[in-house]
């Protein structure tokens, strides 16, 4: 008999209540109806109720759909099927939120506002990556081949949707049981989705991540604008936008600093999202703990590479070491710290991988209550779903699985029943694998001892002591018996010859695997068929089990702030700093002085002079003796630190995007430049369009997040473009938009700043509509936004200055500017600034007329004259190339020395905080070798708002301590490959943003600026 032993109250089998359908309704019947009991008692087995309640020996009672009564102690009533699940584990069915599991795969629209396919009248948004008006429930078809694996596991819901688009549209919560009673769609659960990533759309904008964000703020200030506005059209997206507004919301993301881009968009437009995330979020757990949300969590933790060959090992980037290391203790560490979490099966292709990984995380840290709650209660409040689904309380619907044992813990456990809105569906009959043992076997009227060993798991062998149990036993007695096992069949072979049965002994039968007895019928030598059953008389040894695959906790997995090469394992401290003895490049009416002191405290300058100032306690005293101290490095024009794009070149103009949207505090040339004295920059859009995007500018704080980087109050900057890349000279078959010449875009400029004067007067009236590109063009017409405008040849340099003058408003910097000296008199005049190189030429056409004395002749016409880097490896040597103007023309070493410090904090508007050693500015100071401008001088110190972030000493032991925590870390993966888990190492091969990069990739190629 089956496992599960069964037993029918007087009323047998009745037919399902009508009622008990409640919200799931019918279709016609077609035939007989299904037959179920009028109740299910499953008892005797350990419940798991919810992630705090656990009842051992329990009984859960279910009627129809749902579950009538859960606990230890209650009476069944007498029409119940009653199920004894001693020694087995029942669990809510677990919940899927990331996926698209039965819906159809996206095509890209036509990208005129307009889809196929729908049935309503009404347009589009005007981008196709924006549809959440998409219902996942439209077209929802069930897939048992791609469900298989999600039950498996565990998982008896999907809340599944299209994921394509940086606005996806609205889930669906489904069933992932094929039922002849029910529709696999339920009307409980809501939510909709969000992303970064532009999907399948062929419209070229968004073409970066900047490009996205100011897309997804553009459509919900639409939303907002569209519900209370009288409408001539209507238009399906925005109101879709509008009924889903206050629903549950997750946004994809790839890493963590993605979640603190979308969570400033949240919090923008007063939405709470629940992230779904990439498996590096113990990277900013604080940030999190304050974002109060719910992170879904992948545990598809990446494999040890092959690190057999030292020579492939030595080529794996510490961060890729660290974060295989870390990535399994994800779960646990945001639990531990009070971040909400669910857990996600997405990245997995068989359940015998997810609850490896699943158990990984546990040994780690993770609770088997936390983990049950992350695959249940969690996900099932997340959509709204909870009175219904995510624990096995009275009244809630009776969707669970029964294991053989606790799957959170054993490794072993299997999976035997899904039930799925009270329906059953058998995966497997219980096999108990402990069945070795000697048993008094009767066939007939006779007796005989049989004896079946466990020979590897799951595999037995038999024998059967021929004479009669009154004769002593011996060895010669036993003969070998043919014993197959098949789930709860067993079949028995054996000959015999004595004074009473010649022939062969064969029997069929039935295992109680709880009760240790078969039972069951066969033919003896007489050929008679007879009655036969064998009982346990003593146990035996089963066979020794695979060795369970243990993860221990290793103290020194420690993540660093970036986790990678040159991170920190705690981040360091503001604290009072004096520098002594020590040459001071003041940058201001002191000039240098010699054997000066700079005394720090609470990130300013406090004192700066010679004589020897009183200290606090607790001050790092540093001897600066035969050193120079300037103030830090300000790169005016660079793109270091900057994710998934430089350029938005979709469009002509793409004023709505900012790169302070998307820092990348983990960029590895942050720490590079920090050697090279550089304390603060300007981030840059690319020059792709005539007028690109919003500048970030930032303090070089390695370890920080985005936004401790970025620059407090800064002063708000766009960048605009001149020449070959404005009109897509070198472009190829990807420059098919306007402009395509110099005439054009200067004609873009004009319109734009016409539409944004039109915009300045739609404004003053109510009930009008954001628009984001025409908010930051209004800025710059009312003079509170400054110009950093690429740039090269004279004759779009007067262009765009006689646009402006005609417009009332100015260029603050030209860029690049290498004809400058051709018109810097006409610069002085109109006040811009320019920041230059020092003697790049000839790198492209429009750079023929360069020359290096371009610095000097623009400074000595009163232009404010800076000299950028535009380059991630020239950032960290700009004090060698403020020095050629010492060369090129006879420029002052003050003068030069101001070319990389004080003059871009004026260019910025930055030099009341930064930019020279007076009291009361940042302490943004750097410690020189030797003359900052010599080829000598190396950096000791880089100290920003009076903290030490690059020591020349501690850097020397952080480079050992790098190769020891690689060499660490190799060997535990060296350790994994024993065990087979290999993978082959892949470089990826790094590149720079540089001015023309388009997409959201870096290059490798030569960089053109």
């Amino acid at each position: 008999m089956n496992r599960f032993f069964i037993s029918i109250g007087t009323s047998m089998m009745l037919l399902l209540s009508l009622c008990s359908l409640g919200v799931f309704g019918q279709t016609p019947q077609n035939g007989m109806a299904p037959s179920n009991a009028p109740y299910y008692a499953l008892t005797n087995a350990t419940i798991l109720v919810s992630p705090t309640e656990t009842i051992e020996g329990g009984t859960l009672l279910i009627k129809g759909t749902s579950i009538e009564k859960v606990g230890k102690r209650f009476n069944i009533p007498d029409n119940a099927v009653i199920i004894d699940c001693e020694g087995l584990t029942i669990l809510p069915s677990f919940i899927e939120l990331s996926t698209n599991l039965g819906v159809a795969k996206p095509e890209a629209a036509h990208g005129d506002g307009q889809q196929e396919g729908s049935s309503k009248a009404g347009s589009y948004y005007w981008n196709d990556a924006v549809h959440p008006e998409i219902d996942a429930a439209e077209g929802y078809q069930s897939n048992a081949t791609a469900n298989k694996a999600f039950l498996d596991a565990g998982f008896g819901f999907a809340f599944t949707h299209q994921r394509d688009g940086i606005a996806q549209g609205e889930g669906v919560l489904v069933t992932l049981t094929d039922s002849d009673v029910y529709k696999p769609i339920l009307n409980w659960g809501a939510g909709s989705f969000f992303s970064f990533d532009k999907g399948v759309s062929h419209q070229p904008y968004p073409s970066s991540q900047m490009g996205s964000i100011a897309l997804l703020r553009q459509a919900f200030h639409d939303a907002k604008w569209y519900k209370t506005a009288e409408q001539l059209e209507r238009n399906l997206s925005l109101e879709a936008f509008n009924v889903n507004w206050d629903q549950p919301s997750f946004f994809y993301t790839d890493n963590k600093w993605e979640i603190l881009r979308a969570a400033k968009i949240g919090s923008e437009f007063n939405r709470t999202f629940t992230y779904i995330g990439s498996g590096n979020e113990y990277g900013i757990v604080d940030e999190l703990k304050s974002l109060n949300s719910a992170v879904v969590l992948p545990i598809n933790f990446p494999k040890a590479y092959d690190v057999t060959d030292p020579y492939v090992a030595r080529q794996i980037p510490l961060s890729d070491l660290k974060d295989w290391e870390m990535a399994p203790y994800n779960p646990s560490i945001l639990v531990n710290n009070g971040v909400s979490i669910c857990i996600t099966m997405d990245g997995h292709e068989s359940a015998k991988d997810f609850w490896a990984h699943l158990r990984e995380a546990i040994q780690l840290g993770l609770s088997s209550s936390d983990a049950l709650k992350a695959l249940t209660q969690t996900p099932a409040k997340l959509i709204g779903a909870e009175t219904k689904i995510g624990t096995l309380e009275d009244t809630k619907i009776a969707s669970f699985t029964i294991f053989s044992s606790d799957p959170f813990v054993n490794e072993t456990a299997e999976l035997l029943e899904t039930w799925s809105l009270g329906e059953r569906t058998v995966h497997k009959v219980y096999e108990d694998p402990e069945l070795a043992g000697t048993y008094s076997l009767l066939i007939d009227d006779r007796r005989f001892p049989l004896t079946i060993e466990e020979q590897s798991p799951g595999k037995f062998s038999a024998t059967v002591n021929v004479k009669p149990a009154v004769v002593v036993n011996t060895a010669d007695n036993e003969v070998k018996t043919v014993l197959m096992i098949d789930q709860n069949d067993i079949t028995i072979q054996f000959a015999i010859d004595d004074s009473i049965w010649r022939g062969s002994v064969n029997l069929r039968g039935k295992i109680n695997h709880r009760l240790k007895i078969f039972e069951g019928e066969g033919m003896i030598p007489t050929g008679e068929w007879v009655k036969w059953h064998g009982v346990l008389k003593e146990k035996g040894k089963g066979a020794k089990a695979a060795e369970a695959k243990v993860v221990s906790k290793d103290a020194a997995a420690q993540a660093w702030f970036p986790n990678m090469a040159y991170g920190f394992d705690s981040l360091p401290e503001q604290q009072p700093i004096l520098f002594s003895n020590v040459t001071v490049w003041t940058n201001g009416v002191e000039g240098i002085l010699k054997d000066a002191y700079v005394l720090v405290e609470n990130g300013k300058i406090d004192y700066c002079g010679i004589r020897t100032p009183a200290t606090p306690a607790g001050t790092l005293f540093i001897d600066g003796k035969g050193k120079h101290l300037t103030s830090g490095i300000i790169d005016e024009h660079s793109h270091i630190a900057i994710s998934n794009g430089v350029n938005e070149g979709g469009q002509a103009i793409s004023a709505e995007v900012s790169i302070a949207d998307v820092v990348h505090p983990d960029d590895i040339n942050i720490y590079r430049q920090l050697s090279g004295g550089v304390t603060a920059a300007q981030l840059l859009h690319g020059s792709a369009n005539p007028i690109g995007g919003q500048s970030g500018l930032i303090k070089l704080k390695w370890g920080s997040t985005p936004e401790e980087m970025l620059i407090d109050d800064a002063p708000k900057f766009i960048k605009f473009a001149l020449g070959e890349n404005v009109k897509q000279s070198n472009w190829g078959n990807a420059g098919m938009r306007f402009p395509q010449t110099r005439m054009g875009v200067e004609q873009i400029y004009y319109d734009a700043f016409e539409r944004a004067r039109v915009y300045e007067a739609e404004k003053k009236k109510s009930g009008y509509r954001v628009d984001l590109e025409l908010e930051v063009l209004s800025e710059i017409l009312n003079k509170e936004r400054f110009i950093s405008c690429h740039s090269y040849v004279q004759s779009e340099i007067n262009m765009l200055m006689h646009v402006a003058d005609s417009l009332n408003f100015k260029i603050n910097t030209f860029t690049h500017i290498l004809e400058g000296y051709k018109v810097a008199d006409k610069m002085a005049e109109h006040g811009a600034g320019g920041s230059t190189f020092s003697d790049w030429w000839a790198y492209k056409y429009e750079v023929n007329d360069a020359i290096p004395y371009n610095a000097k002749m623009m400074h000595d016409q009163g232009v404010v004259v800076a000299i950028n880097s535009d380059d991630a490896e020239m950032g960290r040597r700009l004090n060698q190339e403020a020095a050629k103007s010492v060369k090129y023309g006879g420029m002052s070493e003050e003068d030069a020395w101001k070319m990389v410090t004080l003059n871009p904090a004026k260019l910025l508007h930055l030099d009341d905080r930064m930019g020279s050693v007076e009291v009361g500015k940042d302490a943004d100071l750097v410690l020189w070798s030797d003359n900052p401008l010599s080829i000598l001088a190396q950096v000791e110190y880089t100290v920003i708002d009076g903290v030490v972030l690059f020591d020349a000493e501690k850097d020397q032991r952080l480079y050992t301590r790098n190769q020891a925590e690689k060499a660490r870390i190799i060997a535990k993966m060296l350790k994994a490959n024993e065990k087979g888990e290999k993978e082959t190492f892949s470089k990826k091969k790094k590149g720079h943003y540089h001015c023309n990069t388009i997409g959201e990739e870096t290059t490798l190629e030569e960089n053109h600026h």
